[in-house]
């Protein structure tokens, strides 16, 4: 430690610790011989933070190239879910093991034209160091217009609210959109009748959601309605 150091934070003790005592008419060395011992201290190794690790290459050729989603995302509304037993995430913070569904509920495939399925996610600073978190938006595009498609948005175009999980082809990983009090909801349904055969004729759909944790990594079972007939 710097010899100036030592003197400005000496000088602004007995400042400090002189005043302080005067108002509350102590002994001035009451005051100033816990302050000296807390300017010296050192906070304890992860007390306020986590060490850093390292974050090489992945492994492969081309590992940033986008797509190779599966054309089916999973919705998991939030009223089939067992809150209460909800699992915290893993040790190195983006792991989540099964998702606990109430009895008899199980999750929902949605179809998406797999190679316009893009899920984005970015920082989001709040009004101070103590606050923000991330927001995480999935766009996607369902074709058509049948009777299907418009009694889901009727339906759930304002309602749905949940967790939803998306699925890589290449590796098999599963990714979490929505957690616990930060749940996912429909921000926009886009729906246009192409003019002509080379037009999209369907509905662009975008999930989001804002929360405390970035995207996370599902390693639970999948749970589908055997009873579903559209499958």
């Amino acid at each position: 430690m710097k010899i100036a150091r030592i003197l400005t934070i000496v000088l602004m003790v007995i400042i400090v610790g002189g005043a302080i005592g005067a108002v509350l008419e102590i002994n001035p060395l009451w005051v100033m011989l816990p302050m000296v011992a807390m300017s010296f201290l050192k906070a304890p190794a992860g007390a306020l933070c986590v060490s850093l690790i390292d974050l090489a290459r992945p492994a492969g050729s081309n590992p940033g190239s986008g797509g190779g989603l599966k054309s089916e995302i999973l919705l998991i509304p939030s009223e089939n879910i067992d809150w209460l037993t909800y699992p915290a995430r893993g040790a190195t913070g983006e792991t989540i093991a099964d998702i606990p569904l109430k009895a008899g509920k199980y999750m929902h495939r949605f179809y998406m034209t797999s190679d316009v399925i893009e899920p984005s996610q970015k920082k989001i600073k709040g009004s101070n160091k103590d606050s923000g978190g991330y927001e995480i938006q999935l766009k996607g595009f369902y074709p058509g217009w049948g009777n299907a498609v418009l009694s889901w948005i009727a339906q759930y175009g304002y309602a749905f609210e949940g967790i939803i999980i998306i699925q890589n082809n290449a590796d098999g990983k599963r990714y979490v959109i929505g957690e616990p009090c930060f749940l996912t909801l429909i921000d926009d349904i886009q729906s246009a009748w192409g003019a002509t055969v080379e037009k999209d004729k369907g509905h662009t759909i975008t999930f989001g959601a804002k929360q405390k944790n970035p995207m996370g990594i599902y390693t639970g079972a999948i749970k589908y309605d055997p009873g579903s007939a559209s499958w």
